[in-house]
């Protein structure tokens, strides 16, 4: 009796242990280093433009106070109290002000490709835009069924 006892006590307590999580408070197996990188807007956008435009010193300093003030601009216009619309036409107001500052800094060939560059950012949004209507209406449609 007291060994079946012992024996049941050891099966009972080591099935217990099996269930336990032991992945809790330990740090996990694989690094994720994607998700653990922090990339400033800023210097994402400055180094998209020196390498799309082949921008030198001069103007890659004059690039990056350009982008800091349309930055300071847009926080300071989706925080107002205004409506969608009107906050719309301010940023695109604030974006037409940067690019007009950038041609005055760029030779002939850079404003072409930024056109080019702009042109591109369009139409990308666009088919963004359209993929996700899509998707939104695939959505509405698996949702009644």
């Amino acid at each position: 009796m007291k060994n079946l006892c012992c024996i049941l006590f050891v099966l009972i307590t080591t099935i217990s242990f099996a269930q336990l999580d032991r992945r809790i408070g330990r740090t996990p197996q694989m690094n994720n280093s994607n998700s653990q990188k922090k990339v400033d807007p800023k210097e994402a956008a400055l180094n998209y433009l020196k390498k799309e435009l082949n921008l030198d010193t001069f103007q890659e300093a004059a690039t990056k106070t350009f982008i800091e003030e349309n930055m300071k601009e847009r926080e300071f216009i989706l925080g107002l109290d205004i409506s969608e619309a009107y906050k719309i036409e301010k940023l695109t107001v604030s974006n037409e002000k940067m690019n007009t500052q950038m041609k005055t800094i760029l030779n002939e060939n850079q404003k072409v490709l930024l056109e080019k560059l702009k042109e591109k950012n369009s139409k990308d949004k666009k088919k963004k835009s359209k993929k996700d209507k899509k998707e939104e209406k695939d959505e509405l449609i698996l949702e009644e069924n």
